[in-house]
């Protein structure tokens, strides 16, 4: 109590100095219509300044959960589309009747949304770290991409987390091809620039221009057909070969990679036993 009484003492000018200004504020706007409505005038601004950023803050402390659903929403949307075309393929007769008979659905994948928690894209060995994982059904050698393109494949798997390789590591590139005429090769990057990757051994009678779409192959049991990668931005041959490479611009940002969505093949294992059994003939 000392203290606060101390305090006070040691202030009183200051404390005096406030008392009186608001109070001749207060008789002031009181007294006068003219100062009334200018002080309601500098009130209201102040206000809706106030409002204006506090909407802002709470917006962005909003998006992550906004982007999370949208996230979502475009699995969705990616299962429909798979859906659409598994149907078409049934009235154009591409799909065997055996399997439409037992109700095996060869095109459909799931996809599952996850968020970035640590991403180390800009070395040798690189990685990224996902909040999602064995308890949420991920397992190991499944696809992940952005909602732009291609990103990598699940490596590891813990109860709550996967690591990613991603296609800017030199380990397992996936088999990618050219859109418009389907000659293929793998990716490979050197190293050095994230934004960019080499689409090598295309037979040197492969067809491609500049500004042609990059796509997955789906000659895997991981990627299904047509994930975006890139377009091409050059071209040019490894000394002592006499297959083409190409340099492709990727659509996924590694710098701001933040959400992702991680792909199950259904019939994943069924494909790998196939592809180790022909392997052993």
């Amino acid at each position: 109590m000392k203290n606060l009484f101390n305090f006070i003492f040691k202030q009183i000018h200051w404390l005096l100095f406030f008392f009186l200004t608001f109070v001749s504020s207060y008789l002031l706007v009181n007294n006068s219509e003219f100062q009334r409505s200018k002080y309601l005038s500098v009130f209201l601004e102040v206000a809706g300044k106030v409002h204006s950023v506090s909407g802002k803050v709470q917006s962005y402390l909003n998006l992550r959960l906004i982007n999370a659903d949208l996230m979502q929403r475009i699995g969705a949307l990616e299962e429909e589309i798979q859906w659409y075309k598994n149907e078409l393929e049934k009235f154009t007769g591409n799909i065997q009747p055996d399997l439409i008979e037992i109700g095996i659905d060869p095109t459909i994948y799931r996809y599952t949304h996850a968020r970035v928690t640590q991403n180390q894209s800009f070395g040798t060995n690189n990685y990224i770290i996902l909040n999602k994982g064995r308890n949420h059904g991920i397992e190991e050698d499944m696809a992940v991409v952005s909602v732009k393109g291609i990103v990598g494949v699940v490596s590891i798997v813990s109860p709550n987390y996967s690591r990613v390789m991603p296609i800017l590591n030199p380990g397992s590139p996936p088999v990618c091809m050219i859109k418009n005429t389907r000659f293929f090769g793998p990716l490979f990057w050197d190293g050095k620039d994230s934004r960019y990757i080499s689409l090598r051994d295309l037979p040197s009678h492969a067809s491609y221009a500049i500004g042609d779409t990059v796509v997955t192959s789906g000659h895997s049991a991981i990627f299904p057909e047509g994930v975006f990668v890139g377009v091409i931005e050059d071209t040019y041959k490894q000394k002592n070969e006499e297959s083409n490479s190409l340099k492709v611009r990727l659509f996924t940002d590694f710098s701001t990679l933040n959400d992702v969505l991680i792909i199950r093949n259904p019939f994943r294992e069924e494909q790998l036993q196939i592809m180790k059994g022909i392997g052993g003939k």
